[in-house]
Protein backbone atom coordinates (compact mmCIF):
# COMPACT_ATOMS: atom_id res chain seq x y z
CA UNK A 1 0.00 0.00 0.00
CA UNK A 2 1.25 3.72 -0.75
CA UNK A 3 0.01 4.81 2.20
CA UNK A 4 2.10 2.43 4.06
CA UNK A 5 5.87 3.42 2.36
CA UNK A 6 5.06 7.22 3.02
CA UNK A 7 5.80 9.33 5.72
CA UNK A 8 2.66 10.11 7.24
CA UNK A 9 2.11 12.12 10.34
CA UNK A 10 -0.74 11.03 12.39
CA UNK A 11 -3.33 12.98 14.39
CA UNK A 12 -5.40 12.45 17.54
CA UNK A 13 -8.87 12.88 16.44
CA UNK A 14 -10.61 11.47 19.33
CA UNK A 15 -9.73 14.42 21.94
CA UNK A 16 -12.94 14.54 23.94
CA UNK A 17 -14.25 18.40 24.72
CA UNK A 18 -16.14 18.91 28.00
CA UNK A 19 -16.30 22.78 28.61
CA UNK A 20 -19.72 24.26 27.24
CA UNK A 21 -17.22 26.67 25.10
CA UNK A 22 -15.93 23.82 23.07
CA UNK A 23 -19.08 22.79 21.73
CA UNK A 24 -18.04 21.72 17.84
CA UNK A 25 -19.85 23.95 15.40
CA UNK A 26 -19.41 23.06 11.49
CA UNK A 27 -16.83 24.88 10.21
CA UNK A 28 -15.73 26.07 6.65
CA UNK A 29 -11.94 24.77 7.14
CA UNK A 30 -12.17 21.97 4.97
CA UNK A 31 -12.23 22.39 1.19
CA UNK A 32 -15.02 19.20 1.41
CA UNK A 33 -18.16 19.71 3.84
CA UNK A 34 -17.21 15.74 4.50
CA UNK A 35 -14.46 13.09 3.40
CA UNK A 36 -14.82 11.55 -0.04
CA UNK A 37 -13.25 9.25 -1.88
CA UNK A 38 -9.62 10.30 -3.75
CA UNK A 39 -7.17 9.05 -5.87
CA UNK A 40 -3.34 9.23 -5.14
CA UNK A 41 -1.04 9.07 -8.01
CA UNK A 42 2.25 8.96 -7.86
CA UNK A 43 5.38 9.95 -9.79
CA UNK A 44 6.08 6.51 -10.18
CA UNK A 45 2.68 5.63 -11.51
CA UNK A 46 1.17 3.94 -8.68
CA UNK A 47 -2.60 4.71 -7.47
CA UNK A 48 -3.68 4.17 -3.75
CA UNK A 49 -7.73 5.03 -2.58
CA UNK A 50 -8.63 6.72 0.68
CA UNK A 51 -11.17 8.39 2.05
CA UNK A 52 -9.94 12.33 1.59
CA UNK A 53 -10.27 16.14 2.50
CA UNK A 54 -8.26 19.03 2.14
CA UNK A 55 -7.69 21.06 5.05
CA UNK A 56 -7.23 25.07 4.54
CA UNK A 57 -6.31 25.53 8.02
CA UNK A 58 -3.27 23.22 8.11
CA UNK A 59 -2.83 23.60 4.18
CA UNK A 60 -2.39 19.48 4.51
CA UNK A 61 -4.41 16.72 2.12
CA UNK A 62 -6.31 14.73 5.08
CA UNK A 63 -7.11 11.26 5.14
CA UNK A 64 -9.23 8.80 6.78
CA UNK A 65 -7.83 5.47 8.17
CA UNK A 66 -10.19 3.61 10.29
CA UNK A 67 -11.27 7.04 12.27
CA UNK A 68 -7.87 8.03 12.62
CA UNK A 69 -6.69 11.32 10.63
CA UNK A 70 -3.22 11.27 8.69
CA UNK A 71 -1.78 13.65 6.51
CA UNK A 72 0.00 12.84 3.28
CA UNK A 73 3.49 13.42 3.65
CA UNK A 74 6.52 13.10 1.27
CA UNK A 75 4.69 15.00 -1.66
CA UNK A 76 7.60 15.50 -3.65
CA UNK A 77 6.49 12.08 -4.82
CA UNK A 78 3.34 12.86 -5.49
CA UNK A 79 1.75 13.49 -9.12
CA UNK A 80 -1.91 14.32 -8.58
CA UNK A 81 -4.30 13.83 -6.04
CA UNK A 82 -7.89 13.91 -7.13
CA UNK A 83 -11.17 13.90 -4.64
CA UNK A 84 -14.90 14.71 -5.78
CA UNK A 85 -13.53 15.25 -9.23
CA UNK A 86 -11.27 17.92 -8.23
CA UNK A 87 -7.33 17.91 -9.25
CA UNK A 88 -4.79 18.58 -6.89
CA UNK A 89 -1.01 19.04 -7.03
CA UNK A 90 1.66 19.76 -4.74
CA UNK A 91 3.65 22.56 -4.81
CA UNK A 92 6.46 23.30 -2.22
CA UNK A 93 5.03 21.78 1.34
CA UNK A 94 0.95 22.39 0.06
CA UNK A 95 -1.35 21.26 -2.67
CA UNK A 96 -2.59 23.96 -5.23
CA UNK A 97 -6.24 22.86 -6.81
CA UNK A 98 -6.23 22.63 -10.70
CA UNK A 99 -8.96 25.33 -12.26
CA UNK A 100 -7.13 25.36 -15.78
CA UNK A 101 -4.62 23.53 -17.75
CA UNK A 102 -2.84 25.36 -20.72
CA UNK A 103 -0.21 27.37 -21.53
CA UNK A 104 -2.03 29.76 -18.78
CA UNK A 105 -2.48 27.34 -15.97
CA UNK A 106 -4.18 28.64 -12.84
CA UNK A 107 -4.14 27.52 -9.46
CA UNK A 108 -5.89 27.78 -6.26
CA UNK A 109 -4.51 27.93 -3.36
CA UNK A 110 -6.82 26.77 -0.37
CA UNK A 111 -6.19 28.11 2.79
CA UNK A 112 -7.93 30.33 5.61
CA UNK A 113 -6.94 32.31 8.71
CA UNK A 114 -7.92 31.20 12.49
CA UNK A 115 -9.55 33.99 14.37
CA UNK A 116 -9.04 32.73 18.20
CA UNK A 117 -11.74 34.20 20.91
CA UNK A 118 -10.47 36.15 23.54
CA UNK A 119 -7.25 37.70 21.90
CA UNK A 120 -8.14 40.94 20.79
CA UNK A 121 -5.86 43.00 18.83
CA UNK A 122 -7.98 46.42 18.48
CA UNK A 123 -10.97 47.27 16.39
CA UNK A 124 -11.95 44.00 16.65
CA UNK A 125 -8.79 41.93 15.29
CA UNK A 126 -6.82 39.25 16.70
CA UNK A 127 -2.54 38.98 17.83
CA UNK A 128 -1.00 36.93 15.36
CA UNK A 129 0.87 34.91 17.80
CA UNK A 130 -3.03 34.22 19.82
CA UNK A 131 -3.71 32.96 16.56
CA UNK A 132 -0.48 31.05 16.08
CA UNK A 133 -0.72 29.74 19.57
CA UNK A 134 -4.44 28.52 18.88
CA UNK A 135 -3.67 26.95 15.90
CA UNK A 136 -0.74 24.95 17.30
CA UNK A 137 -3.00 24.22 20.25
CA UNK A 138 -5.74 22.58 17.74
CA UNK A 139 -3.19 20.80 15.97
CA UNK A 140 -1.58 19.16 19.04
CA UNK A 141 -4.59 17.45 19.84
CA UNK A 142 -5.84 16.64 16.93
CA UNK A 143 -9.04 19.22 16.93
CA UNK A 144 -7.66 21.07 13.61
CA UNK A 145 -8.27 17.45 11.67
CA UNK A 146 -11.83 17.35 12.43
CA UNK A 147 -14.34 19.02 10.75
CA UNK A 148 -15.77 20.57 13.14
CA UNK A 149 -13.65 23.17 15.33
CA UNK A 150 -14.75 24.16 18.81
CA UNK A 151 -17.02 27.51 19.12
CA UNK A 152 -14.38 29.76 20.45
CA UNK A 153 -12.79 29.55 17.12
CA UNK A 154 -14.12 30.19 13.65
CA UNK A 155 -12.15 30.50 10.60
CA UNK A 156 -12.49 33.20 7.45
CA UNK A 157 -11.39 32.28 4.33
CA UNK A 158 -7.70 33.53 2.70
CA UNK A 159 -7.27 31.45 -0.58
CA UNK A 160 -5.53 32.80 -2.95
CA UNK A 161 -4.96 31.79 -6.69
CA UNK A 162 -1.93 31.66 -8.88
CA UNK A 163 -1.25 31.48 -12.67
CA UNK A 164 1.57 29.65 -14.30
CA UNK A 165 3.12 30.21 -17.56
CA UNK A 166 6.23 28.93 -18.49
CA UNK A 167 7.67 27.23 -14.93
CA UNK A 168 6.74 30.28 -13.29
CA UNK A 169 3.87 31.20 -10.58
CA UNK A 170 2.52 34.43 -10.50
CA UNK A 171 0.10 35.84 -8.16
CA UNK A 172 -3.78 36.44 -9.73
CA UNK A 173 -5.65 37.71 -7.65
CA UNK A 174 -6.97 41.29 -9.57
CA UNK A 175 -6.91 42.34 -12.34
CA UNK A 176 -3.85 44.42 -12.19
CA UNK A 177 -1.78 41.12 -11.26
CA UNK A 178 -2.80 39.53 -13.70
CA UNK A 179 -1.77 42.47 -16.28
CA UNK A 180 1.59 42.29 -15.25
CA UNK A 181 1.66 38.89 -16.39
CA UNK A 182 1.05 39.79 -19.61
CA UNK A 183 2.02 43.32 -20.28
CA UNK A 184 1.71 43.56 -23.79
CA UNK A 185 -1.73 42.05 -23.73
CA UNK A 186 -2.83 44.44 -21.08
CA UNK A 187 -5.10 46.40 -22.82
CA UNK A 188 -7.04 43.37 -24.36
CA UNK A 189 -7.22 41.84 -20.87
CA UNK A 190 -8.44 45.38 -19.34
CA UNK A 191 -11.39 45.45 -22.31
CA UNK A 192 -12.36 42.13 -21.43
CA UNK A 193 -12.92 42.38 -17.97
CA UNK A 194 -14.98 45.73 -18.62
CA UNK A 195 -16.75 44.52 -21.39
CA UNK A 196 -17.97 41.09 -19.63
CA UNK A 197 -18.07 43.13 -16.10
CA UNK A 198 -16.30 40.28 -14.24
CA UNK A 199 -16.22 39.93 -10.83
CA UNK A 200 -12.30 38.34 -10.21
CA UNK A 201 -13.28 37.75 -6.48
CA UNK A 202 -15.25 35.10 -8.41
CA UNK A 203 -14.19 31.72 -8.97
CA UNK A 204 -15.91 31.64 -12.04
CA UNK A 205 -14.75 34.92 -13.49
CA UNK A 206 -11.54 34.32 -12.69
CA UNK A 207 -11.48 31.24 -14.29
CA UNK A 208 -13.26 32.77 -17.51
CA UNK A 209 -10.45 35.45 -17.87
CA UNK A 210 -8.06 32.98 -17.88
CA UNK A 211 -8.92 30.90 -20.79
CA UNK A 212 -8.89 34.09 -22.33
CA UNK A 213 -5.48 34.59 -21.32
CA UNK A 214 -4.77 31.24 -22.93
CA UNK A 215 -6.29 32.46 -26.47
CA UNK A 216 -4.55 35.86 -26.00
CA UNK A 217 -1.07 34.07 -25.95
CA UNK A 218 -1.63 31.94 -29.16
Amino acid sequence: MIFGILLLTIYLSDYQLNAQSDTAIVSKHYVLPDFVAGVVKMKNGSTDVAMMNYNKLTEEMIFDKSGVKLALDSIANIDTVNIDSRKFVPHDKVFYEVLVIGPVSLFMQHKCNLIPAGSPAGYGGTTETGASRSLSSLTNTGRAYKLKLPRDYHVTDASKFWIRTGNKFYKANTGSQIEKIFPEKEKEIKQFIKQNKLDLTNTVDLVTLTIKCNELVR
